[in-house]
């Protein structure tokens, strides 16, 4: 009787001690998780803004596919509503395969549409630039030399993240008021540098306008070529007189700001505001302001 009463007192003993290891081992390993939950957050807060925007592009860079939807609005001079727009949107395929497609943007097209129409520019339906991430570089899928396409190119945020990368001298800071589980940056590009680099698109561009237009001088009867072939190229070489004169006293003022969601650490958005102060060929300061605003989705 005495042995059984003890054995099942052991037993009940031995299953209250087991009991009270389990919630023991619960409570070591909740206490575990949380502690590495706020090692996390405080690694999270550690890293500098220069460290943040390298963890996003790591991130980035090991995407195959995404989307994104962006808005181009340019103001000239001191006017308060913006004279010219774009909507884009993109998708990148297979790691290095984007297409990008533009239109005037409906709220302004019609001011857009007018201008490149009365300079016989004008495609109803938009433009769309293939291009293939190669070497450091987005590249134009095309042999058909097109400036317009090249212009387009320039809205790719996913370009636009690279030159940051790439900036031998750049400004990163944090911004504070972001939305919760963001991490907003503020990256104001080196003046000089940013100039330099678009001086030399700019004038890509204008040789591209020469191209182009030669390579449409191909579908002109031949009695009338030569003739045409002489007067485009003295009014190309004016403009890329014009064009020079202004880029000797352009400076470029660029600045963006980079959102990124904490959870995966991928960009959410990235804006930009570049600034352009240049003397007209009449010696009269002039400003131009292109803003761009670009949101990502479909990440994987």
């Amino acid at each position: 009787m005495s042995r059984c009463i003890f054995e099942g007192g052991g037993l009940r003993m031995r299953g209250i001690a087991q009991r009270g290891l389990k919630y023991r081992v619960a409570v070591m390993i909740n206490g575990l998780l949380v502690t590495l939950m706020l090692v996390s957050c405080g690694m999270n807060e550690a890293k500098t803004p220069e460290q943040w925007f390298e963890f996003t592009w790591s991130g980035l860079a090991g995407c195959d596919t995404l989307t994104f939807r962006g808005l181009a609005a340019l103001q000239r001079g001191n006017e308060r509503g913006l004279e010219e727009s774009l909507s884009y949107t993109g998708r990148l395929q297979e790691h290095r395969e984007l297409s990008i497609r533009a239109e005037p943007a409906q709220n302004h097209a019609g001011n857009l549409s007018g201008r490149l129409q009365t300079a016989g520019l004008s495609e109803p339906k938009g433009w769309e630039a293939k291009l293939r991430f190669e070497n450091g570089n987005w590249l134009v899928q095309s042999d058909d030399p097109d400036a317009l396409l090249q212009g387009v190119v320039r809205l790719n945020p996913l370009d636009q993240l690279e030159e940051i990368r790439m900036a031998a001298k750049k400004t990163i800071t944090s911004e504070s008021g972001a939305a919760r589980g963001t991490k907003v940056l503020r990256i104001e590009m080196d003046p000089a540098e940013a100039t330099m680099r678009l001086k030399d698109r700019l004038l890509s561009e204008m040789e591209l306008t020469r191209e182009g237009g030669f390579t449409r001088l191909e579908r002109v009867p031949a009695e009338h070529r030569e003739q045409l072939r002489g007067e485009l190229s003295k009014i190309w070489a004016a403009g890329n007189d014009q064009l020079n004169a202004m880029l000797e006293q352009m400076n470029a003022k660029v600045v963006y700001h980079l959102t990124i969601d904490r959870k995966s650490g991928l960009p959410a958005r990235l804006t930009s505001e570049t600034t352009l102060d240049y003397l007209s060929t009449q010696g009269v300061p002039q400003r131009e302001v292109l803003h761009t605003d670009n949101r990502f989705e479909g990440y994987k």
